[in-house]
């Protein structure tokens, strides 16, 4: 199934099946891309926030932002400030076609614009996989050709949109590269490769506005941990509200940390979980919001 959506703040999806398969979808649109040529790198962070085309290629529950992602039938790989393009996506490149794996990749609409390799990858897969697999069979690309990559979507937001290829004067230099004439990626053998070494491949990570933090250091106190989630959905609530599996669930445990940690300052606590609120794609609406805080703060104690 195909997910489409016009920028980042639709809250709902247009759905539809293509009978050569969702991959086949993907190589078109790669192959007639969106353009958005003569304009400045303002203008292009405007379409890209309220024109461009995203979409997921899976399964999902509903028809809305907010719905569960079932499972992926194409898997994505963005790599951001790393090498350049055409080192990069050669490696990529190189890797998938020696097993014959069908792929595309592209610039992404920051490529000549912001530093770095700024190129999305395509994989067909040949089953549907689920958000542990994902992340699996993510970590074995990325370690095997020794890049890093954008952990949002293997991480704490599996239901993350992916841009598709939109044709800019500032990446046109950067030519897409596609490969459609071999096989879904083999999943089970893949993972086989992780669960052989998991230590090897395991990514354990958070998503602040596209920063990986780690999480994994030794020696750091549980508190320590904990506050690092509630920054991390401070600065980027829609890559990281399932640290608190599920919207609702964050904005209740930012609440309730706010207000004990301004010592029962009511103010401070409303205007933070607000603001929180009003940055995700599928907001919870004022009359919603204000039943919950006369919930929460029946109970809340500093």
């Amino acid at each position: 199934m195909i997910y489409l959506t016009k920028g980042i703040k639709q809250s709902e999806y247009k759905g539809y099946r293509e009978t050569n398969g969702d991959f086949y979808n993907l190589v078109e649109l790669t192959r007639k891309p969106q353009q958005a040529f003569n304009q400045s790198a303002e203008q292009l962070a405007d379409y890209k926030q309220n024109t461009a085309m995203y979409a997921i290629y899976g399964n999902i529950t509903g028809m809305k932002r907010k719905d569960e992602v079932i499972n992926r039938t194409v898997l994505f790989i963005d790599v951001d400030d790393e090498s350049n393009y055409s080192e990069a996506s050669k490696r990529l490149d190189d890797l998938l076609g020696a097993y014959d794996i069908n792929h595309v990749i592209y610039p992404t609409i920051s490529n000549g614009i912001k530093e770095g390799a700024r190129l999305r990858v395509g994989v067909e897969l040949d089953k549907p996989v689920n958000a542990d697999d994902y992340l699996k069979l993510w970590s074995v690309l990325l370690v095997s050709v020794r890049l890093h990559g954008d952990p949002t979507a293997v991480n704490h937001s599996f239901k993350q949109l992916q841009g598709l290829f939109v044709q800019t004067e500032q990446n046109s230099p950067n030519r897409p590269i596609i490969y459609d004439a071999g096989h879904g990626l083999p999943v089970d053998e893949f993972i086989h490769i992780y669960d052989s070494e998991p230590k090897k491949y395991r990514k354990n990570t958070l998503s602040i506005n596209g920063f990986s933090v780690e999480t994994s250091k030794k020696n750091v106190p549980n508190w320590a941990e904990h506050n690092k989630k509630f920054i991390a959905c401070l600065l980027d609530p829609e890559s990281n509200y399932m640290l608190f599996d599920g919207w609702d669930n964050m904005l209740t445990a930012i609440g309730g940390w706010t207000f004990k940690n301004t010592y029962g300052d009511v103010r401070t606590t409303v205007e933070t979980v607000e603001a929180v609120n009003k940055l995700g794609s599928d907001p919870i609406s004022n009359s919603e919001l204000k039943h919950k805080f006369d919930t929460w703060f029946k109970r809340w104690s500093v």
